[in-house]
């Protein structure tokens, strides 16, 4: 066991410098703090098994928000090229099958919070952009998916009007493209000239063959209305009501789901 352990981290010395260059000194902390709990373990626990103190716990969502907040993509491509590695590590027998990998530290960290506060919580702020945007022009597309297989999709471009979240990457007033699967289960919606508030993801060429801006469905929708400054939020998911002002929106949305 001594032996594989060595040899694992002998890779990983070897790729880390790698990626020291591709991820922001956010995404490297949370990682590292990550590490720490995985080098102290030599199964995957149940997550009842997983101690971490309350303070702890959110110490670490904390980290865990500023780092997706600062470097989404970053972020996806650190957990994305470690996975990768441990699997092949595990194939070429460097490394015990039973020893953890960061993403099950990551899943078990994830579980703890969702039972703390709520999965709707923990998905409302790691999700790296809010914005506020104007939509300008809809096309329909075609996504190939890595097995080849053809999506009918839209892609559309919109002007920033607010950003609530993401201001280290998006300005008011700049135009943005992000794209969306056409979808038979959800009732996904956009039209030319309206404006909307939009939760938005990432997607990496480390785990797709698309690399952009998708909308984030928190409720199956991810767009929400804004008409006459009130927005319209039909199953109520913010919590506040199922339509509101814009402004009395705003500063709710701040006050609960922006970590600082």
């Amino acid at each position: 066991m001594k032996i594989l352990l060595f040899l694992f981290l002998f890779s990983c010395a070897n790729i880390f410098p790698q990626l020291k260059n591709e991820y922001s000194p956010k995404v490297e902390e949370i990682m590292n703090i990550l590490e720490k709990y995985r080098q102290n373990l030599n199964y995957i626990p149940q997550p009842d098994e997983f101690n971490v103190t309350d303070e702890k716990l959110d110490e670490i969502l904390k980290k865990m928000c500023m780092a997706i907040e600062d470097d989404p993509e970053g972020n996806i491509n650190y957990l994305s090229r470690r996975n990768h590695q441990h699997v092949k590590d595990i194939k070429e027998k460097k490394l015990d099958e039973n020893v953890p990998r960061i993403g099950n530290i990551e899943g078990l960290i994830r579980k703890k919070i969702e039972k703390m506060y709520s999965n709707k919580f923990l998905t409302l702020i790691t999700t790296p952009y809010f914005l506020r945007v104007k939509i300008t022009h809809k096309s329909p597309d075609v996504y190939i998916d890595r097995q080849g297989n053809s999506h009918e999709q839209f892609v559309l471009n919109c002007r920033i009007e607010e950003v609530l979240k993401g201001s280290k990457r998006f300005n008011e007033g700049e135009y943005i493209t992000f794209t969306y699967l056409k979808s038979l289960r959800c009732l996904r919606n956009y039209e030319i000239g309206n404006s909307y508030f939009i939760p938005f993801t990432v997607t990496t060429l480390e785990i797709s063959n698309y690399e952009g801006l998708q909308p984030q469905w928190v409720d199956c929708t991810g767009n929400y209305l804004i008409e006459n400054e009130n927005i319209r939020m039909p199953e109520n998911y913010f919590e506040i009501a199922v339509e509101s002002s814009w402004t009395e929106f705003k500063q709710y949305f701040i006050d609960n789901y922006i970590i600082k």
